[in-house]
């Protein structure tokens, strides 16, 4: 059923390879590139103009009332990172959950997980990164065309479960236009010093007549990387948690570099993917599909404790930082194997019939699996290439995670009608969610939702109005617990199988109808100035996890009670925008206050389970407000280049009703830097502050503030009929220890050291 991944990781090299040959020969023409899909000089202005695909009716961010942030271009080229919340951490209003090198999710607003959805050209991701911060994205960001930001409730478009917002990725698997040269393509390859990267990516694009086809792939791998401390916040720097001389460690994939303190243990990071597309487009539309296989293994670089029911566990372990030397449990790591296989399927129809502008169909299905690695103590394998085969001795398979999710969307346009113009539309989806292993906190599942939704809108001279509206129909059910089928009431209390599953005993399934709706308007002042205005009233159902989860989360460090009985959250959500928009400066700053009734979240109590303290799923109103500021100025053009400076502020408050602060908010930021071109040159200075969050709960350690500094450089030629551009940057040049407020791991991991990065892209 699955590729062979050893199979997959000679073949996208070798892909790589042959591109190369080929452009070196210069035989191949240039194509001029769609914006979306280039990485040549775009302007923050020209990106103004490019169609958001995330909104209905081909608008674009500055024609919607709800804040759009828009990553393409040079941009996103020099922002790559590993995962996407790496990529995405610098947008106003986004951070990153961090759980290492190998996962790390956006959180939008001081929202992430379930609140946040990450789409595929309008589909989800379908993983199992919203369950838990340690599971990764499945999405290589080197292959990415185009990232569209929605902060702030996308209910409306995309279900309870894009409360918080929206990220839309755009990477053209499915070709919906007719190839105008029978070849083209990108690669890029590069690689870093922190963590001994080696990555590469390779996309080809053609087709003839009414047939066209893409293919991509890509390769990473990367070592436990480098930090300019301590790995553990606080720790006294003569203690090394990774010298122990006494262990007997036979692991014959063992390398030296994982004794070296100044690496983070267990950081590596590896991954394959490849995609094929193929599409048939008319005069009216098209219809295509594709297939995408995504590997990725990397590891858990925080430990985690094994405690069994008759050890004796004192009150100390309440606390959230349970991992010190007095814990007296043995540190296990372990590192997760995943694979994605995914199947889509894409159509559009223009004027398919009256008062229809356009029909688009999306079909998706996605085959997740990823199996949870332990290892038995402290050092893993080198996972070298030689040794790809060998089954690690020493190592044990823990939890097994399956999904299989099912995802249509309908949606049309619609034509003008007394003025008003919009997109009405239909969403069905599937997802089947298995666990397996001494440490399944969520029991096998299955979701099914449907949703229907309409948007209008309607232009008067400068002002534009938008109405919306959307009714939604989740069922949660348990699966492979027929003793519960029947809500017996006389369920005996202290049954539970040996995960202690007791908070499902008298509920199997949940059904929650939600309504939401929203209304915005924009009006523009003049050529220069617009404000815009939103109001939405949005539902959430519980996710899966939130209602029955109930066993030890290792990635949060803690026992996690669900509550079947929790409640519709309900968000009352206002947005206020002003922009200007002018050549030599433009100007953007969003305010925002949320207000949540009965929003879900972690309590923490001072009950131990298994060594681990509990954390109950619990409701309160809750209270957000912040804002985001950003501008670019033309300061001036000489015989040294030209020059942009470029300035950003955000923040955001969380607390609930009870005055106490919601946990891994992310602090102020301030940014700023300094873009340069001059003819075939490009490059940049960014710097941004992270200042220390102290608006923290109990037992929650704050973390302090850290400043990054950023360099770029770039030089663009040309070789035959293509387009290269050599690149260095350098990341974190303070060499800075700086941890994530908003990341589990802020006490256990801090982001990466002084990273050089090189290497080379091009067009052909």
């Amino acid at each position: 059923m699955f590729v062979n991944r050893k199979k997959l990781s000679i073949i996208v090299p070798a892909l790589m390879s042959s591109a190369l040959l080929t452009l070196a020969s210069g035989g191949l023409s240039a194509q001029a590139e769609s914006a979306a899909t280039e990485t040549s000089t775009l302007h923050y202005s020209d990106v103004e103009e490019i169609i958001v695909r995330a909104l209905p009716l081909s608008r674009t961010r500055l024609q919607s009332a709800q804040p759009v942030d828009v990553m393409v271009g040079e941009t996103l080229a020099d922002r790559r990172g590993m995962t996407l919340g790496e990529t995405l951490q610098q947008q106003p209003g986004v951070q990153s959950s961090f759980y290492g090198a190998g996962a790390g999710r956006p959180i939008i607003r001081g929202l992430g997980g379930p609140r946040v959805r990450i789409l595929e050209d309008g589909l989800a991701t379908a993983d199992t990164s919203t369950q838990s911060d340690d599971h990764a994205v499945t999405v290589d960001p080197m292959l990415i065309d185009q990232i569209e930001i929605l902060r702030g409730p996308a209910t409306l478009l995309y279900g309870s479960s894009a409360s918080a917002g929206v990220v839309n990725i755009i990477d053209g698997r499915i070709p919906e236009q007719r190839a105008e040269e029978p070849l083209t393509g990108r690669f890029e390859v590069r690689g870093d010093n922190v963590a001994d990267e080696r990555s590469g990516v390779l996309r080809l694009d053609g087709g003839a007549g009414n047939i066209a086809w893409h293919l991509d792939g890509s390769w990473r791998e990367a070592d436990d990387y480098r930090i300019p401390g301590e790995a553990r916040f606080g720790e006294d720097p003569e203690h090394d948690d990774h010298d122990h001389e006494d262990e007997d460690h036979e692991d014959e994939h063992h390398d030296d570099e994982h004794a070296d303190s100044n690496r983070l243990f267990n950081s590596f990071v590896e991954s394959q993917s490849g995609t094929a597309g193929l599409s048939w487009i008319g005069e009216r539309g098209f219809i295509g599909g594709s297939f995408r296989a995504f590997n990725s293994e990397y590891g858990i670089p925080a430990p985690h404790f094994h405690a069994e029911e008759e050890h004796d566990h004192d009150e100390d372990h309440a606390e959230e930082d349970h991992g010190d030397e007095e814990h007296g449990e043995e540190e296990e790591f372990a590192y997760i194997d995943m694979e994605q296989r995914s199947w889509d399927v894409k159509a559009g129809l223009d004027a398919p019939m009256r008062g229809i502008s356009r029909a688009t169909f999306r079909l998706g299905y996605n085959d997740y699996t990823h199996r949870e690695i332990e290892m038995a103590g402290l050092h893993d394998d080198d996972h070298d290439e030689e040794h790809a085969d060998e089954e690690p001795h020493a190592h044990e398979e823990g939890t097994l995670f399956d999904v299989q999710t099912l995802q249509s969307r309908l949606s049309f346009e619609t034509m003008p009608i007394w003025g008003w113009e919009g997109a009405l539309g239909l969403q069905l989806e599937r997802e089947d969610f298995k666990a397996e292993g001494a440490e399944a906190f969520v029991p096998n599942n299955e979701t099914r939702s449907t949703g229907v939704f309409v948007l209008q809108e309607r232009q008067w001279d400068a002002f534009t109005l938008s109405l919306g509206a959307r009714f939604e129909n989740t069922k949660v059910s348990l699966r492979g617990h027929d003793d519960h089928d029947d809500h017996d009431e006389d369920h005996d209390e202290d049954h539970g199988d040996e995960h202690g599953h007791d908070a499902f005993a008298d509920v199997d399934s949940r059904t929650f109808r939600n309504v939401s709706a929203s209304i915005g308007g924009i009006y523009e002042f003049n050529d220069t100035w617009q404000a815009s205005v939103n109001f939405s009233r949005v539902q959430r159902a519980p996710s899966q996890t939130e209602l029955f989860a109930d066993g030890p989360h290792l990635a949060t460090f803690t026992y996690e009670e669900g509550n079947a009985g929790l409640r519709t959250e309900t968000a009352k959500a206002w947005d206020l925008t002003l922009h200007r928009h002018a050549d030599f400066f433009d100007f953007e700053i969003s305010v925002f206050r949320k207000d949540v009734a009965d929003f879900i979240y972690l309590a923490t109590t001072d009950e131990v389970e298994l060594g681990f303290p509990v954390r109950e799923t619990e409701q309160q109103d809750a209270e957000f407000t912040g804002m985001e500021v950003q501008g670019v100025w033309q300061l001036f053009t000489n015989d040294w280049g030209h020059f942009d400076l470029h300035a950003g502020y955000d923040r955001v408050n969380a607390q609930l009703a009870d005055n106490s602060y919601l946990p891994r908010i992310s602090p102020e930021r301030v940014s700023g830097g300094v873009d340069w071109h001059l003819g075939s040159w490009r490059g940049g200075l960014d710097v941004y502050r992270m200042m220390e969050q102290d608006k923290v709960p109990a037992l929650e350690t704050p973390t302090p503030g850290y400043t990054m500094v950023n360099l770029r450089v770039a030089y663009e030629f040309d070789i035959g009929s293509s387009t290269l551009e050599a690149f260095i940057q350098g990341r974190n040049l303070g060499n800075e220890e700086a941890r994530v407020a908003t990341s589990y791991l802020r006490d256990y991991a801090p982001l990466p050291g002084r990273n050089v990065i090189m290497g080379i892209r091009g067009r052909f």
